[in-house]
């Protein structure tokens, strides 16, 4: 009785470190294996953040230590495909590269627009969508069926505004043909098309591959740099949305 008592015990006892093992097994896995979606190289410079964890790999699970708002070389992004899709900078410090989340960086920024719009905490307008029914609806020609990338549009008209932009584009739409997916100003992103199909704003070459947005005239710099705040979200959202890189 008393061994088979044991026996149980120990088959209990067995059960308890697999169970946990494939508990652990899969924290880690979720938690420490970092596989790459996408990648694309850069030449930044940034500091790292108070309490910033640096890696010596992207499957390392031990930090590296590197001071504090350490001054690094920002060379590539890799966007990982985890719960969190996390993006991941590798920068280089004494020589050496190192991983951490593009989270945990703060890029020195060298123009005074964008010095501008990181002082403020870079804001930026959320997006509307107000999706039209009139504009005809063709996928992209590309084998995923998603778009390669982004056409920024300025509207080459003085003092219109995104309302009466939008007004004009659907009036004439019927004898034009010319839709963009969205616009934006210094206050606003509003979204009149569906970026899942094809816009018709830049010609033969390029729509059937790029989301298309349009941009009105502004006229104060604080203005033009939110708008600019605004266009530059919007397009990393969409570059996002889509697994693309940001390329030069």
């Amino acid at each position: 009785m008393a061994k088979r008592k044991k026996k149980q015990n120990l088959i209990y006892l067995s059960l308890v470190v697999i169970v946990a093992a494939i508990i652990g097994g899969s924290w880690f896995y979720s938690h420490h294996t970092r596989e790459v979606s996408n990648s694309y190289a850069v030449s930044e410079t940034a500091t790292l953040s108070s309490g910033a964890r640096a890696y010596n790999s992207l499957s390392a699970i031990q930090r590296a230590n590197l001071p504090d708002q350490a001054l690094v070389k920002v060379n590539r992004y890799y966007l990982t495909s985890n719960d969190n899709d996390d993006t991941y900078a590798r920068i280089n410090y004494n020589g050496k590269n190192y991983f951490v989340r593009a989270t945990d960086i703060e890029l020195k920024m060298n123009n005074e627009i964008n010095s501008y719009l990181t002082q403020s905490g870079l804001p930026h307008a959320k997006i509307t969508k107000q999706i039209s029914s009139i504009f005809e609806q063709r996928g992209y020609s590309t084998l995923s069926g998603n778009p390669r990338g982004v056409v920024i549009h300025d509207t080459g008209n003085e003092n219109s505004t995104i309302s009466s932009e939008v007004s004009y584009m659907k009036q004439n739409y019927s004898s034009t043909r010319v839709f963009v997916h969205t616009f934006i100003d210094n206050q606003q992103i509003l979204n009149i098309a569906d970026t899942k199909y094809m816009a018709e704003g830049a010609g033969p070459y390029a729509n059937p591959y790029f989301v298309q947005f349009e941009m009105p005239h502004e006229y104060t710099a604080a203005s033009f740099a939110n708008q600019l705040g605004n266009a530059a979200y919007y397009t990393a959202y969409i570059l996002k949305q889509n697994n693309l890189p940001v390329t030069k």
